[in-house]
């Protein structure tokens, strides 16, 4: 059965934000993290997608860019959501999402990137660490776990106090978000411009694989001391708006479009030199 706040909320507009907070997170990672690197450091973009990219400069500034940029860009959304008014529930969702999914990438990547000795952060860390790497390799895989649990944990909660009380309304918004991020960046990359299926494989494991906890949102327990705060506090009036809902909004809905659009035809299928 669905409940008057689930029954409310514009379901479209909800995967609007999904499929926009993926796009911004892999424009950061990709474009703007190694991307920019390279260009600052003199060099040429030889190939540039959705979750590949070549330089023909060799730096070891470059590889440890796009992680980087990442996480900063997920920590500044991260501080803006508890800036953001609660009522401005589409705002909100959208920099959750860009955190999760910045911070689930990188978490997750980090310890794949340490267990196969491959990717931009087990480079990174041959250049500035050198060998043996055995010791570096578990830090690394263990501050990765740690993200990982953290992004969990956070992500649950913030996607359950959007909706407080409704926790089924908040699961369903963590599926949507999963499937049209995931899907977006699976479409994208499936006509990639170059040989094989590298690029479609790495889309799905950096959004899709790597997110794969929002699909279930677990409840979020208060502790105990929180429970008596709020059984002691006073009754508030009840909001004359109503619950709070992600309404339709057909300019978003457009724009999202738009820049899927402008994403598809750019990082999806690839820039090359």
């Amino acid at each position: 059965m669905i409940s008057g706040s689930d029954a409310n909320n514009d379901w479209w507009a909800v995967a609007a934000i999904g499929l926009m907070a993926m796009v911004l997170v892999t424009f950061d990672h990709e474009a703007l993290g190694h991307g920019g690197m390279c260009l600052a450091l003199g060099g040429r973009i030889l190939e540039l997608t959705s979750s590949i990219f070549r330089c023909n400069l060799r730096s070891a500034w470059i590889a440890p860019a796009g992680p980087l940029c990442n996480l900063i860009v997920g920590t500044l959304s991260l501080l803006l959501t508890q800036a953001t008014a609660r009522r401005q529930l589409g705002t909100r969702l959208f920099l959750i999402l860009v955190t999760s999914f910045s911070y689930f990438w990188e978490a997750g990547y980090v310890i794949h990137a340490m267990h196969r000795r491959d990717g931009d952060l087990y480079f990174a860390g041959q250049d500035f660490l050198g060998e043996p790497a055995l010791g570096w390799r578990i830090t690394g895989a263990l501050m990765g776990l740690m993200l990982y649990i953290f992004t969990v944990r956070w992500a649950w909660r913030a996607l359950s106090e959007l909706w407080p009380g409704n926790l089924g309304v908040a699961r369903r918004a963590g599926r949507i978000v999963w499937l049209s991020a995931t899907l977006g960046a699976a479409l994208a990359a499936l006509f990639y411009r170059g040989v094989g299926l590298a690029d479609l494989r790495d889309a799905i494991l950096e959004i899709g694989v790597s997110a794969f906890p929002l699909l279930w949102i677990g409840p979020y327990e208060h502790r105990l001391r929180d429970s008596r705060r709020l059984a002691a506090a006073k009754p508030t009036p009840q909001d004359p708006s109503g619950p709070p809902r992600i309404a339709r909004n057909r300019c978003l809905i457009g724009a999202a479009a738009l820049i899927y659009a402008v994403f598809f035809v750019t990082l999806g299928r690839g820039i090359f030199d």
